[in-house]
């Protein structure tokens, strides 16, 4: 009865890792990089240039907000800081009775400031941006479908781990302990010993 069921998380663990190990690794490497999405954004706009004073750089955006859209409904001011050099804002136009919000073009309620609330004109490119958002949203499909399917991978994966966890009933034993001449599972020892083997006389 054991070996059945261990039998079939072992079935369960591989198919599970098969149909959604593609896309669990996509997620994880955007993700990661993600971590670093201001750097990545910097080196792909190497015109912006980090000399503004953080205090200034935000007074001169609330003037370029009030000279440009003192009607908007709301404004994001991102200064600068010392992972983003240019300070970013954002507006949300003020909404006309009657008429339904249309889609706008990325840079119609958005613009990048240097630090004397000038714009500049940086190279079109979402940067370390994009990253994040494929992590969740794929990039390729709607939104909501794209934040489905990313959950039932979630869920896949736990299914994954909990049933590898049983398909290898020695885990935590082979884990936790150096097997010195055990085959396969002394893999670690065998890296171990040559990493700090002692180097030859000369």
């Amino acid at each position: 009865m054991k070996e059945s069921f261990r039998q079939s998380m072992a079935w369960l663990h591989t198919w599970t890792g098969l149909m959604f190990g593609w896309l669990l690794f996509a997620m994880f490497l955007t993700g990661t990089a993600a971590y670093f999405q201001q750097e990545i954004s910097r080196w792909m706009r190497p015109e912006l240039v980090a000399n503004a004073d953080p205090a200034n750089a935000t007074q001169a955006a609330i003037d370029y907000l009030q000279a440009r859209q003192p009607d908007a409904e709301s404004w994001f001011i991102t200064p600068p800081s010392a992972r983003n050099p240019a300070t970013e804002i954002f507006w949300q136009p003020k909404k006309v009775a009657g008429k339904p919000p249309t889609r706008r073009k990325r840079g119609d309620t958005s613009a990048t400031l240097d630090g004397g609330g000038h714009p500049v004109t940086v190279r079109e490119t979402r940067g370390g941006f994009f990253l994040y958002r494929f992590h969740f949203d794929l990039h390729y499909m709607p939104v909501i479908w794209a934040r489905y399917l990313v959950g039932v991978a979630a869920m896949f994966m736990l299914v994954a781990i909990l049933s590898g966890i049983v398909t290898h009933k020695k885990i935590f034993a082979d884990f936790f302990m150096l097997r010195f001449g055990k085959g396969q599972r002394s893999w670690l020892t065998r890296i171990m010993s040559r990493q700090y083997s002692p180097c030859p006389s000369i």
